[in-house]
């Protein structure tokens, strides 16, 4: 659930150059919602995908992304992840392109207050020569909605300021924000609809339609194996809104959490 920072991917192909692609092309498959709960002394796999689409010869035809993170509940109240980054401009060849350590702090008991709370913050260091690294930090929020439309609904927010890090980083300061709307149909598979959007450096926004903005549905669900672990799978398509975004994309994320 995106300047020369992690999750510059699919804004920094609007740039239309395709030599500015790779050193920018960092973390789309980092287009995932967050949540603000932490599962203490359990162990997960995640591996996330991104396939994006935008007119032929534009950086967005065809660009792919992936991570791949482990990850671990050290206390009740946090879990951190490593995460390896992959990603390829189109008509090129995959290469690794960042590892990222990644925190998630839970503040309060889900439905012990009117809302969820969590924070986020991450530190993500570019593997190509001459691009900087980055730190990404905000908070999550989350509010769980009963009998929404006749089921269980829950409604989550994220809000992440990022800025490079290193001698070769720019000083803007840019928002990536997030958000996830879940109806609990069945475990197995739930509906859902998402939001992406980037603004690149907060002082100096520019016009929407220049920024990086995506929605569309998504399907959520999960498989309990009981001592053996669960299987959690997302699969959707997010429509590009603005003519800073692709037409389209593809993005899918499989986890494999084990308690311990």
């Amino acid at each position: 659930m995106t300047a020369p920072p992690r999750r510059r991917a699919l804004r920094s192909a609007a740039l239309a150059s395709a030599g500015l692609l790779a050193p920018l092309a960092r973390a789309r498959a980092d287009l995932h919602v967050r949540w603000p709960v932490v599962d203490y002394r359990e162990v997960e796999y995640e591996h996330n995908g991104l396939l994006s689409f935008g007119r032929k010869g534009s950086g967005f035809d065809h660009a792919q992304s992936y991570s791949n993170a482990i990850g671990l509940g050290v206390l009740p109240f946090w879990e951190v992840e490593l995460e390896g980054e992959m990603q390829a401009g189109p008509g090129r060849t995959l290469v690794m392109d960042a590892v990222t350590m990644e925190n998630t702090f839970q503040i309060t008991q889900p439905g012990e207050y009117e809302y969820n709370l969590g924070f986020y913050a991450e530190y993500s260091r570019a593997l190509p020569r001459g691009q900087p690294g980055s730190v990404t930090f905000g908070p999550i929020v989350q509010k769980e909605l009963p009998d929404f439309l006749g089921t269980d609904s829950v409604h989550t927010l994220n809000l992440f300021l990022t800025h490079d890090v290193g001698p070769d980083g720019t000083h803007a300061t840019g928002l990536d924000y997030a958000w996830q709307s879940l109806l609990y149909v069945t475990p197995l598979l739930s509906p859902a609809v998402e939001a992406y959007g980037e603004i690149a450096d907060l002082g100096h926004a520019g016009r929407f339609n220049s920024q990086l903005a995506l929605a569309g549905p998504v399907l959520v669900g999960a498989v309990n194996f009981g001592r053996w672990g669960t299987v959690k799978y997302q699969a959707g398509y997010l429509f590009g809104l603005t003519s800073g975004s692709p037409t389209g994309a593809v993005r899918w994320q499989l986890e494999y959490e084990l308690a311990f």
